[in-house]
C-alpha cells in the first residue's frame, strides 16, 4: 500500500473516530438529564437572533409572582417505564370543566414554562394542570426523548386527568417547544380523548431530525457525519430514531382544531417550520400567529396580547360554557 493511502486512511479513521467520540458525547449532552457541558452548548447552538426582543427572565413580574406565591395541588402518576412522574394544579376560583393541561419544553418543567401563561387561564376561570416530563423537574428519569416517551406519558396522563376530575371535562392541550412537539405527537394519535377541545402548538418543529440538523448546522461539512452519529447512538441506547418523532406526521392525522404560534425571531426552532406544520395539518379548523421580534419560547411574554387574543378566539369557539 502506498504511503499516501496509508496516510489517508489513517486521516479517515482518525476523523471517524473524532467524529464519533463527538457523537457520543453529544448524545448524552442533548439527552441524558444530568449532562455536564449543556451550558457551553446552548451558548453555542441557542443564540439569540439579533432580531430577537430582549428578555430578562429574572425581571419582576406580577403574573409569575402569583403563580409561584400558589398553593398547587400535586399529583402523582406511575409512568409505564415505572418512573414516578409529577405533576400539579392550580384550580379556578369557581368550579369549572375545563381544564388546560400545559406541556413543557426541552430541559424546563411545568411551573417555570407557564409561570407567565398560567395566570391568563386562571383569570378565564379555567383550571390549569402542568406536568414535569420525565426527566425534568420532580418528576424521575435519565433521558429526555423529545416526544417520544413524553408523548406516551402525556397520554396516560390525560387518562389520570379524566379519571380524577370527571369524564365529561373539556381540555385544552397546550404544549411550548419540545412541548409543542409532544401535544402534537398526542393530537396525532388515534387514542385521543375526544374531551381534547383544540391544541395550541407554540414554537414547535417539524422532526427531531430536522431540529438537530438545523441546530448543528454551523459545524459546517461535518454536521451530516455528526447527526448520524447521534442518531445511531439514540437508536442503540434509547432504541428509536431521529426521524421517528415526526410532529409534521402527526398533524396530518389531526382532526381537533389546532392554533400554531411562533417567534418570528426564533433561531432555535426556526420559523419557518410553522408554515410547515400548518400546511401539513389535517384538522379543518387551523390557525397561526407570528409574534414579530419573539425569540425562542418567548411569543408569550413579548406580545401576551396578541397571544390571548389568539387563544381567546379559540376558546370562545371550541369550549362550551356552563
Amino acid at each position: 500500500m502506498k504511503k499516501g493511502t496509508k496516510i489517508g486512511l489513517a486521516a479517515t479513521a482518525a476523523l471517524a473516530a473524532v467524529t464519533g467520540a463527538a457523537g457520543f458525547i453529544g448524545f448524552n449532552e442533548l439527552m441524558n438529564r444530568n449532562a455536564m457541558f449543556t451550558p457551553y452548548l446552548s451558548k453555542l447552538f441557542d443564540k439569540p437572533s439579533d432580531a430577537a426582543a430582549p428578555f430578562d427572565e429574572n425581571a419582576p413580574d406580577e403574573r409569575k409572582e402569583w403563580f409561584y406565591n400558589y398553593n398547587f395541588e400535586e399529583h402523582e402518576l406511575l409512568s409505564d417505564k415505572g418512573e414516578r412522574l409529577r405533576g400539579y394544579l392550580v384550580r379556578a376560583d369557581e368550579p369549572s370543566d375545563v381544564y388546560v393541561f400545559g406541556v413543557h419544553g426541552y430541559r424546563g418543567n411545568g411551573k417555570r414554562e407557564f409561570c407567565y401563561m398560567a395566570k391568563f387561564y386562571h383569570d378565564k376561570g379555567y383550571n390549569v394542570f402542568v406536568v414535569d416530563h420525565q426527566a425534568a423537574g420532580e418528576s424521575e428519569g435519565k433521558y429526555i426523548t423529545f416526544g417520544y416517551e413524553e408523548h406516551k406519558n402525556c397520554m396516560k396522563w390525560l387518562d389520570y386527568v379524566l379519571d380524577t376530575f370527571g369524564r365529561d371535562i373539556q381540555i385544552i392541550l397546550h404544549g411550548v417547544s419540545m412541548g409543542s412537539a409532544t401535544a402534537m405527537l398526542m393530537t396525532g394519535d388515534e387514542k385521543l380523548p375526544d374531551n381534547i377541545k383544540f391544541t395550541v402548538a407554540d414554537c414547535g418543529y417539524t422532526s427531531q431530525w430536522n431540529q438537530f440538523a438545523h441546530n448543528i448546522s454551523g459545524t459546517g461539512a461535518i454536521a451530516p457525519v455528526l447527526i448520524s452519529f447521534l442518531n445511531a447512538y439514540n437508536k442503540a441506547i434509547l432504541g428509536f430514531g431521529f426521524k421517528d418523532i415526526s410532529p409534521i406526521d402527526a398533524v396530518k392525522k389531526a382532526k381537533i382544531p389546532m392554533l400554531f404560534i411562533h417567534g418570528e425571531a426564533d433561531d432555535f426552532v426556526p420559523c419557518f417550520m410553522i408554515h410547515e406544520l400548518y400546511d401539513a395539518c389535517a384538522s379543518e379548523v387551523k390557525d397561526k400567529l407570528i409574534i414579530p421580534r419573539a425569540g425562542h419560547a418567548l411569543s408569550y411574554v413579548i406580545d401576551s396580547a396578541a397571544y390571548e387574543a389568539k387563544v381567546s378566539e379559540f376558546a370562545d369557539r371550541f369550549i362550551t360554557a356552563d
